[in-house]
This record gives C-alpha cells, structure tokens and sequence, in this order.
C-alpha cells in the first residue's frame, strides 16, 4: 500500500473533504475519500502525535459521581450522552483544552489531570480527525451558562448505579468512547479514572 497524493474536494470552517489516490497492495491505482480537520490530511503530512481535540472524562471528587453531558448532536440528529470536548486550538496543550471545554460545556473547574490517552483516531474509517481522552478530577457547580448558542447541553452528575442503568436503557443514543468510558467506571468506580 502507499498513498500518492491528496486532492481538496471541499472546504469548510472546520473541515475538509480529500480524495486521497494510492495504490493498493497489488499496485492498481485506487482513491479513497476522508475528512480531515487539517489543511493536509494526516496520511501526507505524517503528523499523528498531537490530538485534534480533546474528550474530558469528569469526575467530580466532591460528589463522587462521573459528569456526563447530555447534548444535541446534529450528525445525530437527536440526543447523545457522552462527555465534555472541543477541538484544541494551535499551540494549546491537551490539559489547557481539557480545561477550557470542561468550564464552557459544564462550567465546573478542572483540578487535575489524573493521565491522558495520546493521540487516538476517531473513526479511521472516513476521518484522520484523532483525540485525546482526559481523565480529570473537577470541582464546582455544574452550569450551561457559558454554552454557544450552537449547543444545547444538559449536565449529568451519576454515580457508578445510576451509569449502570444508563448503559442498559436501549432506547439512550451513546458515543461509542463515552458509552465504553462510562461502562469502565461502572464496574470500576475512581480507580479506572486515575490509572490505578
């Protein structure tokens, strides 16, 4: 396999569409289609370490309970239970972003980050987008007062039960990393946060 070049098909704020040509394992000449958050998709430029956005784990020490999100996806189309995230922006660490998305999405205040996944892709299937998953001790009153009108969010504080009740409901739409987030804290509690 080897990637040969990459053509813009579309362009918007936060994305781009490529058609990427390469050639297969038996040399024909094959093209493939992805989005990308970058000018120049990851498969060219080689650049696979830096996270394109960070996904907060919350836990909040105080309450004991795992901060979840509740929020309107558009993709979606309906609502989706997952966690607190936002892209990085250029020079930002994956803990400042970690730290700037938590208080603009739930308003609560970051403590500390326990340890953070590198760089993971997405869904390599049609994105190179990749992200980081922050597990994070946080404090404070959940608020949505600082949500973009583009978001609608509501704040979640569960403990392991309630997180298991959640995962059982069917008819609950889940991002697949908070829906395996949340089930590791169920059967885990904080140790699974911190790395123990």
């Amino acid at each position: 396999m080897k990637i040969l070049n990459a053509t813009i098909l579309a362009k918007v704020k936060y994305a781009t569409l490529f058609a990427i040509s390469y050639l297969d394992r038996k040399g024909n000449a094959k093209r493939w289609h992805l989005v990308s958050r970058g000018d120049q998709p990851k498969c060219i430029t080689g650049e696979r370490r830096r996270p394109d956005a960070a996904i907060i784990v919350p836990y909040h020490r105080n309450m004991d309970k795992l901060v979840v999100i509740k929020e309107f996806r558009i993709p979606v189309g309906d609502y989706l239970y997952g966690f607190p995230a936002g892209l990085l922006d250029p020079n930002e660490t994956v803990a400042k972003a970690a730290g700037r998305e938590l208080r603009e999405e739930t308003g609560l205040d970051l403590v500390r980050v326990y340890r953070h996944s590198p760089a993971l892709f997405s869904s390599a299937g049609i994105t190179d987008e990749t992200i980081a998953m922050v597990f994070a001790e946080v404090e404070g009153t959940p608020t949505a007062r600082h949500n973009a009108d583009s978001e609608e969010i509501e704040i979640c504080l569960m403990d392991r039960q309630e997180i298991r009740a959640l995962l059982n409901r069917t008819e609950i739409v889940f991002s697949a990393r908070a829906w395996l987030a949340m089930d590791a804290f169920a059967q885990q509690g904080k140790a699974y946060l911190i790395g123990d």
